[in-house]
């Protein structure tokens, strides 16, 4: 996730598995958050669906082979700024819009494709926080 969500990225010599730095465009708030491996960090990882929303629209349901699959799928994952991942804890769109107006488009996009692909429930006040932000999608 690093490696896909990071800009002027610097791996290891030995290990190029290991991101040794980068910077992370903050897709919720628009912010520049430095990353450097071993030293504590601004960014978290954001589950764009939440663990929590996901277990109320169906995963409780899943295998734990499943559970496990969702919670770990790089679609489903996202680097963010980590006080605004700990503002949305485990709200459903309808409860949490990223203060960015300019990234809703793509996030509503996001969710939705995750909500499908997974079978999960959206309830109606979701719904309609979803079709809303997707109308603020460009046209083309």
């Amino acid at each position: 996730m690093l490696r896909r969500d990071l800009r002027q990225l610097r791996e290891g010599d030995r290990n190029p598995c290991v991101v040794l730095s980068g910077v992370l465009h903050d897709p919720y708030t628009g912010k520049e958050i430095p990353y450097t491996y071993r030293r504590a960090s601004g960014i978290e990882t954001d589950h764009v669906v939440a663990l929590g929303a996901a277990w109320r629209g169906g995963a409780h349901a899943w295998t734990p082979q499943r559970r496990l699959e969702y919670a770990n799928d790089l679609n489903v994952l996202l680097a963010v700024d980590k006080q605004t991942n700990q503002d949305k804890g485990s709200r459903t769109a309808d409860k949490w819009k990223p203060p960015r107006r300019a990234y809703r488009c793509e996030y509503a996009r996001r969710y939705t494709g995750i909500k499908a692909t997974y079978g999960l429930s959206v309830t109606p006040p979701e719904k309609a926080a979803l079709v809303e932000m997707l109308g603020t999608c460009p046209q083309g």
